[in-house]
């Protein structure tokens, strides 16, 4: 049976690209102690986020990632954490934002993740209240009212990254269990 390749779009198979090499998922390996599970375990769920991929899809025999979604053509070494080829990062199948790529430095403390997380319902109520009519008179209605917030363009940027990058894997799962 031919390896496939489990990114999302890619049809690569290891019997008719033959010039391609292709990489199993990798485990968690906990027999050579407890800084290798952790590690091992780290890049797992890493690779399992990037792909987008659910584990039990990923303990299939054949499934594997081909080279095409590593920069360099393989995975880097599990010791090479800073490495872009630590996980597949190139052609993922959907769009990938920089924000998206390092969630543990997006959001390194509870503020930011409770600012974030205001930051979309709001932007989620906006949404909401566009589709409905608005006042004949705007002018009257906002006249002597203002708006106050701690939040920076930048975080407002992360905060459309990540509703981006979580309606694309709602609609990607919407579709994978009709399928």
């Amino acid at each position: 049976m031919p390896m496939v390749c489990v990114v999302y779009g890619c049809s690569n198979r290891s019997n008719r690209e033959t010039t391609r090499s292709f990489y199993r998922v990798p485990k968690v390996v906990v027999h050579k102690g407890e800084k290798c599970k952790t590690l091992t375990g780290k890049r797992r769920q890493k690779w399992l986020l990037n792909l987008g991929l659910r584990s039990g899809v990923a303990e299939s025999d054949n499934a594997r990632v081909c080279s095409d979604h590593f920069v360099k053509g393989c995975p880097s070494s599990l010791n090479d954490i800073e490495s872009v080829d630590w996980a597949p990062t190139v052609n993922l199948g959907y769009p990938m934002s920089e924000a998206s790529c390092l969630p543990e430095d997006r959001m390194k403390s509870t503020d930011d993740q409770q600012r974030l997380q205001e930051g979309a319902e709001a932007l989620l109520d906006l949404h909401q209240s566009a589709e409905k009519p608005e006042p004949e008179d705007i002018t009257e209605t906002l006249h002597d009212e203002g708006c106050q917030t701690d939040l920076t363009m930048d975080d407002i940027q992360k905060m459309e990254d990540v509703l981006k990058q979580q309606s694309w894997m709602i609609f990607r799962l919407k579709h994978w269990t009709h399928s």
